[in-house]
């Protein structure tokens, strides 16, 4: 849950273009719109799916720590050991890249989509592992944190890994 929490502190601007009466394009933001067209982990991704990760389909919470932010669309599961996280988002790669707190960059390709992973400077315990997805609409993350209670603790860029294994073939193009 931490884990899903932090993705609530990406604090980032997006904005489109509309225009004024005069023809000139203004930043405009419809973030209610941008979300609802977003693709939803918690509606998408199959209790199958979550079945081959390892984690329990009636651990689903939707949102981030249970509530709703504009401009994302967060899914999460778990299990005894590790939490995951799924999430599509209008914030781009480029976007978290510029983000202070996420460190340790380093490409991934995963099932054919290439996309980045990253660590996170706060996370002083090794215990989070993100990783992005660039997206038509944003981006796709997936994100484990191993549980304080986890009797056997795994290395989450591992899990991270393993999971989007299985994931990312479930997301749009």
């Amino acid at each position: 849950m931490a884990t899903i929490a932090a993705l609530a502190g990406v604090v980032l601007v997006a904005s489109g273009c509309g225009s004024n009466t005069n023809g000139t394009a203004t930043p405009s933001t419809d973030m209610s719109a941008a979300t609802a067209m977003l693709w939803d982990p918690c509606t998408q991704v199959s209790n199958s799916t979550l079945q081959q990760i390892g984690v329990r389909a009636d651990t689903k919470r939707s949102g981030v720590a249970g509530v709703e932010e504009p401009g994302w669309k967060v899914c999460s599961w778990n299990n005894e050991d590790f939490n995951l996280g799924v999430s599509t988002t209008i914030h781009t790669v480029d976007d978290f890249k510029a983000k202070p707190d996420n460190i340790d960059f380093s490409d991934i390709s995963i099932a054919g989509r290439d996309g980045v992973q990253h660590r996170r400077s706060s996370d002083r315990f090794n215990e989070l592992c993100d990783l992005v997805f660039p997206a038509s609409s944003g981006s796709y993350g997936v994100t484990i944190s191993n549980r304080a209670s986890s009797k056997n603790p795994t290395e989450p860029c591992a899990s991270a890994r393993a999971a989007a294994a299985v994931l990312v073939p479930s997301f749009p193009h």
